[in-house]
């Protein structure tokens, strides 16, 4: 399967993703009737496609209802509403705000189905003067007009947070990000199944990249590939760590200037977006035969990865799985290695929450995500690392992704 294969079809964007029963559990110990998204990654999740804004200040909130049969409420301005039209209508009733200005067509001039729907939607969705009314709206039908509410404070105006909690009881509106980022733990089966697209594009470009590997090529030759091949894939670039010979141990690179030489190592730490979700892996090559610190580096990188994915399991504290890692580490060939964390949960984030660190104690769950990576960084040296992804099964974990796990040489 090619890169472009893995291309998100725009039908395949919708559906949702929120875990309702465990949204509703939490709702339920917190004494709330609804979580109120407002970050793009809160939205997506509980609408299940990503919506954007085009500034901090713009203002869209979903509605997370603890009823789960209820369904949830999309409060957005009218000139997102084409944008609605174009994605098609989420599982989400529409609530409108602010004047915006569009004319019909004339009867019997060319349209298009989104243009269609755009026109219809324009025409039945009410529209209230700012988001707050558009919100209370939203409330009253969900018959919670007094919530009490839960609000992802990121994004929600200060002063519009002011004034929605001055409009109810006093402590019926709560800041609630930690709370979805609580909820989104644990992963459904959709969202595994977008993870495991996700994953599987970025690693299927990275082999490319691998192959791309020779004398002269320039660091900025991988990127560009990397670039250009998620991008036609539907996906968006993010972090692109490729830094070859000592470049290798720069643990974030966003300027490339330096051609791959025989016997130098190329570290690779990719991160992309597909249709919302995350992927992010992490390869080393070898331009040649490798030295005896290449190999005796790798394999005590890999050890202490392959310690931590021993671990991983429902019940593991997540900082137990971190002092096995590094440990594991010291003892097969780096005596002094350090480490903050050994791997983190990913979503519609790319550190969701959880991360495999010392100061972390909360236990691993079935339908967790977590990217595990234990590199190793040697200033004038290079550096070294892999990078999986698995979902935690009921007795263990299950790969997202396959690329072999090997010190690659070119």
């Amino acid at each position: 399967m090619s890169a472009e294969e893995v291309r998100v079809r725009p039908e395949a964007a919708l559906g949702g993703m929120a875990n309702r029963e465990r949204a509703a559990s939490v709702m339920a110990r917190e004494g709330l009737q609804a979580l109120v998204a407002t970050t793009p990654e809160n939205i997506a999740y509980v609408i299940g496609a990503p919506l954007r804004t085009t500034n901090w200040s713009m203002q869209i909130y979903a509605v997370l209802p603890k009823d789960a049969g209820a369904r949830p409420r999309l409060v957005l301005p009218t000139n997102r509403l084409g944008v609605i039209a174009q994605m098609g209508v989420p599982d989400a009733e529409l609530y409108l705000f602010s004047d915006f200005f569009v004319e019909g067509s004339p009867v019997g001039q060319p349209s298009t189905p989104d243009i269609d729907l755009f026109y219809d939607l324009l025409g039945r969705t009410a529209v209230y003067p700012g988001p707050l009314e558009a919100l209370a709206a939203a409330l009253k039908d969900l018959d919670i007009p007094q919530g009490p509410l839960g609000v992802d404070e990121m994004r929600i105006n200060p002063a519009l947070y002011a004034k929605l909690g001055e409009s109810l009881p006093a402590g019926h509106v709560r800041p609630a990000y930690g709370l979805f980022r609580e909820v989104r733990q644990v992963k459904t089966a959709a969202e595994v199944a977008r993870l495991r697209r996700s994953a599987e594009l970025n690693e299927r470009v990275e082999e490319e990249m691998i192959h791309l590997i020779a004398d002269g090529v320039h660091e900025e030759e991988l990127a560009a590939h990397y670039r250009d091949r998620i991008i036609r894939a539907g996906g968006t670039p993010a972090m692109i760590a490729v830094g070859a010979g000592p470049r290798s141990a720069l643990p974030l690179i966003e300027h490339y200037f330096h051609r791959v030489r025989p016997g130098e190592q190329v570290r690779f730490d990719l991160c992309c977006q597909l249709d919302s979700y995350w992927a992010d892996t992490g390869r080393t090559v070898v331009l040649g035969q490798p030295s005896e610190w290449q190999r005796r580096h790798f394999a005590a990188v890999r050890g202490g990865w392959e310690r931590a994915l021993e671990l991983v399991r429902p019940g593991v504290k997540a900082s137990a799985v971190f002092a096995a890692a590094v440990e594991t580490v010291q003892r097969g060939g780096i005596p002094h290695y350090r480490r903050q964390h050994v791997g983190h949960a990913i979503g519609l984030e790319l550190y969701d929450d959880i991360v495999l660190a010392p100061g972390d104690h909360r236990e691993l769950q079935e339908g967790m995500v977590f990217c595990v990576e234990v590199p190793y960084y040697e200033l004038g040296a290079g550096g070294f690392q892999i990078e999986d992804t698995v979902v935690v099964t009921k007795d263990g974990y299950e790969f997202l992704t396959h690329l072999d796990r090997k010190l690659f040489v070119q």
